[in-house]
C-alpha cells in the first residue's frame, strides 16, 4: 500500500506553479504602476520647469523678478508634491505586499491541510508501537503551524509600525514645509518692497 497519492502531488505542484505565476503577475503589475507614477511625476516636473522658464523670460522689471523668485521658493508646494509621491509609492508597496501575503497564506494553508491529511493516513496505517512517533510528528506539525502564525502576526505588526512611521514622517515634513513657507512669505515681501 502506498502512502503517496500521485494525483495529490501533481495538484500540489500545479498549485505551487499557479501561485508563482500569480505572484509574478502582481509584481509585474506593481512595477508597471510604479513606472507610470514615475513617468507622470517626471512629466509634471518637466512641464513645471518649462513654465518657470517662460515666466522668467517674461519678467520685465526687478519687482517682477523678486515676485517670480518668491513663487519659486515655495517649499510647501514642493514638499506636498514629494509627500504625495511618497504616499502613492508606499500605498503601491503595501498593496502589493498585502496581495502577495494573501496568496502565500492561502498556499501555506492548503499545504498544511495536505500534510495533515498525509499524517492522518500514516497514523491510520502505522504499525503497532509507532504511536509515539506519529504523536511526535503531529506535535511537530502543530508547533510549525504556531510558529507560522506567530511569524505572520510579527510581519503584520512590523508593517503597521512602518506605516505609522511613514505617516508620522509625512506629517512632520508637511508641518515643516508649512512653517518654512510661512517664514519665506514675509521675506519675499521684504525683497519685493525693497526693490521698488
Amino acid at each position: 500500500m502506498s502512502f503517496f497519492n500521485s494525483e495529490k502531488l501533481q495538484d500540489a505542484q500545479k498549485a505551487n506553479l499557479d501561485l508563482l505565476q500569480q505572484i509574478s503577475g502582481k509584481i509585474f503589475a506593481s512595477v508597471e504602476q510604479l513606472t507610470q507614477l514615475q513617468f507622470k511625476t517626471l512629466q509634471a516636473s518637466t512641464e513645471e520647469q518649462f513654465d518657470g522658464f517662460r515666466k522668467l523670460l517674461a519678467v520685465r522689471d526687478p519687482q517682477g523678478f523678486a515676485e517670480l523668485q518668491a513663487s519659486f521658493t515655495q517649499p510647501n508646494v514642493q514638499a506636498e508634491r514629494l509627500a504625495e509621491y511618497n504616499r502613492q509609492v508606499q500605498a503601491l508597496i503595501v498593496g502589493t505586499q498585502s496581495e502577495i501575503a494573501k496568496l502565500a497564506t492561502r498556499q501555506v494553508e492548503a499545504g498544511t491541510q495536505q500534510v495533515q491529511e498525509f499524517v492522518e493516513v500514516i497514523s491510520k496505517n502505522a504499525p503497532a508501537g509507532a504511536e509515539p512517533v506519529v504523536a511526535a510528528f503531529k506535535s511537530t506539525l502543530a508547533n510549525a503551524g504556531s510558529v507560522f502564525e506567530s511569524a505572520q502576526k510579527a510581519v503584520k505588526q512590523a508593517a503597521d509600525v512602518a506605516q505609522s512611521g511613514f505617516d508620522a514622517a509625512t506629517a512632520a515634513t508637511a508641518a515643516t514645509a508649512t512653517a518654512a513657507a510661512g517664514k519665506a512669505a514675509p521675506e519675499a515681501g521684504k525683497a519685493s518692497s525693497g526693490n521698488k
